[in-house]
């Protein structure tokens, strides 16, 4: 069979097994990635899948079947890092990490991504992670040669761990998932880290406070260890050719170093005695005199690893308490056994839980030892729309979603979020007079790093665009922070299958008409039911300005369908105009390439152009500003060509919608034949026959261009051009 011959030539290099002076040999090549704690090996985890160029980190963005890819939660992803860096510098990790926030704003999907780019990184050759199990040969390799008589083959064989199963007689894993290393005496296991790792001392240091350089064994391997060493009279060689070293890898599935516990009550780790095993009877006699217990549950599963607590403060109190000696001490505590432990420990809660919990006597005891992460709803709908994409992929075949159309429902959703803006929570006087006067739909914009609104003046939009990050904070430590409350991913998701089950093609349109029957149904979603503050918390109006906003969009598209395109140059026109008011400020002549003479400045070019773009500002002033700004981009820009367009881009929207009012009565003529034609028809067009054939050619290039330069399709072009028809010529 083909696949297993595949298998065959390929072995899994995951499956690497050592003796255990094999495995320090190993060491010795690799120190630094050996002795890593948990802390380390996630913080390694994450930089080995890198960040993207704009700083996110491409491991919460990576997509995988069982874990869908987390956009936007930037925040709470970096903090889970600088978390890490704390751990890793304490030496363990002593503190319990908590997601919280409102449902459905992907904590859990965050802590699924940190599993998976953990499972991942295992398999990896700078991921691996060993341990080690017991083997123990059988009475027919060696007669007589544990726990009872002198041995008769055992100087002859270096290791066990390479034996058949023929040969075997018990095998005895390590549920902790030990690391190798604590079978090394303490002393010499320090000095031999100390060896390795002394060069690099900011490692060395934190490697100094962590279990593998002040810890030990757990207590079966302590005490398997001990009866072997004592049979052996001491000669630890003999030990450790019990020893088989084997990688393991992370997995969620499985629940290998990446566990999550679901609200529940019982204990999270037991023990059960194994030497009444009868499996393990075959034991030699110094083994089974001792009374050995495996430990279980999901901390000893996750050791090594991350473990999630979904839920937990829906969980008793008395549950979890175990926590506090936990977080202090990174042990955990079984009957008397103390076990150290080597586990990144976060879990979810929602603010409802959060808020009970403040209340109970012991949360203090609680919040020092717990670092609560906010995970709010997105507040950049370009970064919400990226979340239901799979969800259109999957809706392709029976339903088509119109551009525009999702980005309107997921602006809806980031303006039931917002809060209006009050100037007292701004040092900045300039930017504490203007964010007042910002609506939802503005904010929302801003928020995704959109342009400043087009009706404010130049110096008005370069202050808004420079406080972005002082409005996205203004109520990031209130209680009620934006991102807390309003219609959450779910409730989009569900409002995109019920879409797609009214209409084959969803235009904006269908979307704003679900939205105003969703504004009805004050039951079902608590937003509806908040006391609007003018345009905030009031989704009728969110209605309105989404209409006029998509309205715009599309009235774009069409001019441009049309070919109503500006002949002039944006660029050349641009730099003529700066070039005429740069000579007039400094009192300059400008040089003419054609005679070679230097002229006076265009005084009348520099009214026409402040005309066309329809300047209300004092010119003196936003002439200068224009110079001051030309002269910030080239600082900020050294060596870089300067391209006009791009550091002017709202002079080239006041330009183009300049040329939109001289083309209106162009469009007004053509909305005349165009309500003539019919989206039930097929893509032929068939188109009365009382319109020209000129008529014809010219919706047939608006349908071609709106279908292929924009993505409508053919029947939602034609729906959305009648209403911007209807709504506006």
């Amino acid at each position: 069979m083909d696949w297993l011959e595949e298998v065959t030539k390929n072995p899994d290099r995951q499956n690497q097994v050592f003796c255990f002076n094999e495995y320090m040999e190993y060491f010795k090549k690799n120190p630094f990635l050996e002795c890593r704690p948990s802390s380390c090996y996630l913080i390694d985890m994450i930089n080995y899948f890198g960040k993207t160029d704009d700083g996110q980190f491409k491991i919460f963005l990576h997509e995988s079947p069982d874990s869908p890819a987390v956009y936007g939660q930037d925040r709470p992803e970096q903090a889970i890092y600088e978390n890490l860096l704390n751990f890793l510098g304490e030496g363990f990790n002593n503190k319990f990490i908590l997601l919280v926030g409102p449902n459905g704003s992907s904590k859990s999907s965050i802590v699924r991504k940190l599993m998976k780019g953990a499972e991942l990184y295992s398999e990896t050759e700078e991921g691996s992670l060993f341990t080690f199990s017991w083997i123990f040969p059988n009475e027919t390799l060696l007669k007589g040669s544990l726990g009872l008589t002198g041995n008769s083959r055992a100087t002859e064989i270096e290791t066990y761990s390479t034996l058949d199963d023929k040969n075997i007689s018990a095998i005895i894993p390590s549920e902790m998932k030990d690391h190798p290393l604590l079978l090394i005496p303490l002393k010499l296991r320090q000095k031999i880290i100390e060896q390795y790792l002394g060069q690099n001392l900011k490692l060395f240091e934190s490697i100094k406070k962590s279990y593998l350089y002040l810890g030990d064994l757990s207590k079966k391997n302590r005490m398997i260890f001990d009866a072997l060493l004592k049979n052996y009279k001491g000669d630890v060689s003999q030990v450790i050719k019990h020893v088989k070293v084997e990688r393991f890898t992370i997995s969620l599935r499985y629940s290998n170093g990446a566990v999550t516990i679901e609200p529940q009550i019982h204990v999270d780790a037991r023990m059960q005695q194994i030497t009444m095993d009868k499996r393990l009877q075959s034991l030699p006699p110094s083994l089974q005199s001792l009374n050995l217990y495996s430990l279980q549950g999901e901390v000893v599963l996750a050791n090594r690893g991350i473990l999630e607590y979904s839920d937990l403060l829906k969980r008793p109190l008395d549950a979890f308490k175990y926590l506090l000696m936990t977080m202090e001490s990174g042990t955990i505590n079984l009957s008397g056994i103390l076990t150290e432990l080597d586990i990144f420990f976060l879990g979810t809660s929602n603010e409802i839980h959060l808020a009970g919990f403040k209340q109970h006597p012991d949360f203090n005891s609680f919040k020092g030892r717990f670092n609560f992460i906010k995970v709010p709803y997105l507040l950049d709908y370009k970064s919400e729309i990226l979340i239901y994409q799979k969800q259109l992929e999957s809706l392709n075949s029976k339903t088509y979603f119109e551009p525009h159309s999702l980005e309107v429902l997921c602006l809806f959703a980031i303006m039931t979020l917002l809060r209006a803006c009050h100037s007292k929570n701004y040092s900045d006087k300039a930017l504490a007079n203007l964010v007042p006067d910002l609506n939802p739909l503005e904010k929302a914009l801003l928020l995704s790093n959109d342009a400043p609104p087009s009706r404010f003046d130049f110096e008005s939009q370069l202050i808004l665009e420079n406080g972005v990050e002082q409005i996205r904070n203004e109520f990031f430590l209130e209680n009620l922070y934006e991102g807390k409350f309003g219609l959450s991913p779910r409730d989009i998701k569900k409002i995109n299958y019920k879409l797609s089950s009214e209409q084959k093609n969803i235009t904006f349109i269908d979307v704003l008409d679900y939205l105003d029957r969703l504004n009805q149904e004050k039951n079902e979603y608590d937003f509806l039911n908040m006391t609007a503050q003018g345009d905030y918390h009031n989704p009728q109006r969110f209605i309105s300005l989404l209409k006029e906003y998509a309205l715009d969009i599309f009235d774009s598209e069409l001019r441009q369908s049309l070919g109503l395109i500006d002949e002039r140059s944006y660029e050349e026109y641009i730099k003529k105009y700066i070039t005429n008011i740069n000579a007039l400020l400094k009192g300059e002549k400008i040089p003419n390439h054609i005679t070679g003479k230097y002229e006076n400045f265009d005084e009348y070019f520099i009214k026409e152009f402040e005309q066309n773009i329809n300047l209300l500002d004092n010119p003196n002033k936003f002439r200068s500003y224009l110079i001051s700004k030309l002269g910030a981009y080239a600082l900020d820009n050294p060596r870089v060509p300067i391209f006009y367009c791009k550091v002017f881009p709202d002079i080239v929207h006041k330009l183009q919608e300049s040329f939109r009012n001289e083309q209106k009565k162009n469009i007004e003529n053509l909305a005349k034949v165009l309500i003539f034609y019919n989206p039930d028809t097929n893509q032929t067009m068939e188109i009365n026959s009382s319109i020209s054939e000129k008529d014809r050619a010219q919706i047939s290039l608006i349908f071609q261009n709106l279908v292929e330069k924009f993505g409508h399709s053919s029947k939602g072009a034609a729906i959305t051009l009648k209403y911007l028809i209807k709504e506006r010529y």
